[in-house]
């Protein structure tokens, strides 16, 4: 129970910090006259970093299986900002760019966990 606990308030906490950068570069964008082609790259750095975050609140619990609530954090992450951002966008569409990002958040996840896991020696890597 203690780890669901902690992968909620992780991934809770990360979709906020998204949701006010997103909010903050928008406001940006507009301001100082952006590019589209900036906006993409920028998400997906803020995508990385908020599930990275996400997945080291996770882990304060976990003894063992990080990878795993890794890539549980990233698909969490991912259906909750999906579903957020739909509805302030008001239209659901499941295309292979939502697919894409599903994997793309599931391995970031994953990754993030493994290397936050060879950081901690107390802890098994696998």
């Amino acid at each position: 129970m203690a780890m669901v606990k902690s992968m909620f308030k992780g991934v809770l906490c990360s979709v906020i910090a998204t949701l006010l950068f997103v909010l903050v570069f928008a406001f940006i964008v507009q301001v100082a006259g952006l590019s589209n082609s900036v906006i993409s790259p920028v998400m997906q750095v803020v995508k990385v970093l908020a599930i990275f975050v996400a997945v080291l609140i996770a882990l304060k619990p976990a003894r063992s299986k990080g990878w795993l609530y890794g890539g549980l954090v990233g698909i969490f992450y991912m259906v909750i900002t999906f579903l957020v951002f739909s509805l302030l966008d008001g239209q659901f569409v499941i295309n292979i760019s939502a697919l894409s990002d599903l994997l793309f958040e599931t391995l970031v996840g994953l990754i993030s966990a493994v290397l936050i896991r060879m950081r901690n020696k107390d802890v098994e890597v696998v």
